[in-house]
């Protein structure tokens, strides 16, 4: 077995890791195939937070039986060596006899962290480390930021009118004026089902007065974040609904909505405590939907790790102007009538494993 084929049967697991995008968090996403003779004998990926892991998936069809003497087993993690929610997936693969497993990277999560590959190879398991290395890292952007950068994955988002205004002033009522198309909904209520938390601020709560839940596809709501410092969101904001679970940060306890807070100190950042409990919570990534003045906020403190700005078609003449990002962007993406542009931190982690054209964003 060459090192193509050692990658193309990592492409596939990785491929099957991503099935488990917006279900599994906060644990990663993890795809495991094995193959016999050059052929794939069974696949299998982490479905479900606390769920089997993939190794598991990935044996179950074939049950007790012996392996294949040549059988090797891609994964895109390393296999845990702990007992967590599920036994330790190291000694499965010891048990089961297999001679050989392919890995793309060590998993830094601090239970594991080269454990399970010390197992493995304790066990005389040959154990070959980093094939797919940087495609599965990009993966895992979300988990691997929390667990080595202690703080959630960022992700800026903004739509932009043809003029360059986040807003049209001045406003004649409440709720959200619209920029994208129909089809760009879709995707970015795609993109809110794949993120743990969606954060917004009192001002964007006040003029759009928005649901920030997942409508138009599939999927679990993020958890709802709202910055009201000085408690100036309405009582009865769909924000605060019973659609989706909501935390509060605000300096003095609101009495009105049913919904949980934290209560933020005068004498820190608001963004640190926000990320700090986010953090504390097992919180993965978080997608920012605010304002120019929350933007401005993450922009100028270089907390955030990829922005996706969108750019419709109408043209407003005056309003709030938009963010402007200094770097190109790494992917634009054509959506019917707007576009969308991803841009990646250049300081960011995740800059080191920005993803070619071919891998999913």
């Amino acid at each position: 077995m060459n090192t193509a084929h050692h990658e193309t049967f990592m492409r596939r697991a990785l491929e099957l890791a991503r099935l488990g995008g917006g279900a599994v968090a906060p644990n990663p996403l993890v795809g495991a195939v094995l193959v016999s003779g050059g052929r794939i004998l069974a696949e299998g990926w982490h479905k479900s937070f606390g769920g089997p892991h993939a190794e598991v998936e990935c044996l179950r069809p074939l049950g007790d039986g012996q392996l294949p003497a040549d059988a090797i087993l891609y994964v895109t993690l390393e296999p845990c060596s702990h007992q967590g929610k599920t036994p330790p997936c190291a000694d499965l693969l010891i048990a089961r006899g297999l001679q050989r497993v392919v890995v793309a990277h060590e998993d830094p999560f601090p239970e594991v962290a080269g454990r399970g590959i010390a197992k493995l190879r304790g066990a005389g398991v040959k154990v070959t480390v980093g094939v797919g290395e940087h495609e599965a890292r990009w993966t895992n952007r979300r988990f691997l930021m929390s667990v080595q950068e202690k703080r959630p994955y960022i992700i800026l988002k903004w739509a932009r009118s043809a003029d360059g205004f986040l807003d049209k002033r001045p406003r004649t009522e409440r709720g959200v004026q619209r920029i994208t198309c129909a089809a760009t909904d879709v995707v970015t209520h795609g993109w809110r089902a794949m993120e743990q938390a969606i954060l917004v601020g009192s001002r964007t709560v006040v003029h759009d007065d928005p649901s920030l839940t997942v409508r138009h596809v599939p999927g679990r709501h993020p958890l709802r974040v709202v910055i009201d410092r000085n408690g100036i969101t309405p009582d009865a904001s769909q924000v605060y609904d019973s659609q989706a679970p909501t935390l509060l940060f605000t300096r003095t306890p609101r009495t009105g909505p049913a919904i949980e807070q934290h209560l933020l100190q005068d004498d820190a950042d608001p963004l640190d405590q926000v990320l700090h409990e986010l953090h504390r919570r097992g919180i993965r990534s978080l997608l920012v939907e605010g304002g120019a003045q929350l933007h401005h906020a993450f922009l100028q403190r270089g907390l955030w790790d990829e922005t996706r700005i969108i750019q419709g078609r109408p043209r407003f003449g005056d309003g709030t102007p938009a963010p402007v990002i200094s770097t190109a962007p790494l992917r634009t993406v054509v959506s019917d009538v707007d576009t969308i542009e991803h841009h990646l931190d250049p300081a960011s982690p995740i800059a080191t494993h920005a993803p070619l054209p071919t891998w999913p964003w």
